[in-house]
């Protein structure tokens, strides 16, 4: 028996990365999984792979910065499965991001940025909203990041909005049985930080930075991940968790 046996999963930028690693993970643990992507063969890819391993998965094409997007998103979902359960809104933009000085960053690149790492994550909420709310349950689970307490780009101005509207959506939608809550992330060895910071720089700032003596993995991620969505943290809401080895704190 899994722990997500008889659940139903979103997992938003699940076609690569850390997304596909959180749906493959929640598909081990016995949840059916959306696998939701705005690169729809990536997405068919997970949910091919998924399927191979016997899971239940479909894959659906989704801008989360659009609206009809993203209710096309939700009503596919329940369509193919009758219900949501969980839904973790990990699409962002980080890999390939612009890290220009704030006071630097062009207007419209500002409004890219956050219409997918902030609005996206607002507009995928809304849209499972109507089918966790005639359930009486859900549990979202918003990825944020370590840069949401550290100065420099528009990404880590994105992660700190996105914990303060986990808050936000946890007051409002708590008397509904659903919780909301981020999951800020510390530093991951992994494609996307590699495309951001130098070789040369990753182990001065292992060493430096991380007291647990490495960098997260998708697995580290997925602990918190588990938990929040998990029978044992139907009490935890509005909340922003950090898996990052040490490196921060906040209190």
């Amino acid at each position: 028996m899994g722990i997500f046996d008889g659940r139903v999963a979103i997992v938003t930028g699940a076609g690569r990365g850390l997304g596909r690693d959180y749906a493959t993970f929640l598909a081990a643990d016995g949840a059916a999984v959306v696998v939701a992507d705005l690169d729809a063969a990536s997405a068919a890819q997970t949910a091919k792979d998924l399927d191979a391993a016997g899971a239940s998965a479909v894959a659906v094409t989704v801008d989360v910065a659009d609206v009809a997007s993203t209710e096309a998103m939700a009503a596919a979902a329940a369509e193919r499965f009758g219900r949501i359960d969980l839904l973790i809104n990990n699409a962002a933009l980080w890999g390939d991001l612009q890290m220009t000085p704030i006071m630097d960053t062009d207007p419209a690149y500002w409004d890219t940025v956050m219409a997918v790492n902030l609005k996206g994550v607002w507009l995928a909420m809304r849209a499972v909203l109507p089918t966790m709310r005639a359930q009486g349950s859900g549990r979202i689970v918003n990825i944020s990041s370590i840069g949401a307490w550290m100065p420099g780009s528009v990404y880590g101005t994105t992660k700190a909005a996105v914990n303060q509207l986990s808050f936000a959506a946890a007051h409002e939608l708590a008397a509904a049985g659903i919780t909301v809550n981020a999951v800020a992330p510390g530093m991951i060895d992994n494609d996307a930080t590699r495309r951001q910071v130098p070789a040369e720089h990753l182990e001065a700032m292992r060493a430096a930075l991380v007291p647990a003596g490495r960098f997260g993995s998708s697995r580290d991620i997925y602990g918190a991940i588990r938990y929040l969505c998990g029978p044992d943290a139907g009490w935890v809401t509005g909340q922003t968790i950090s898996p990052n080895g040490g490196s921060h704190a906040r209190w």
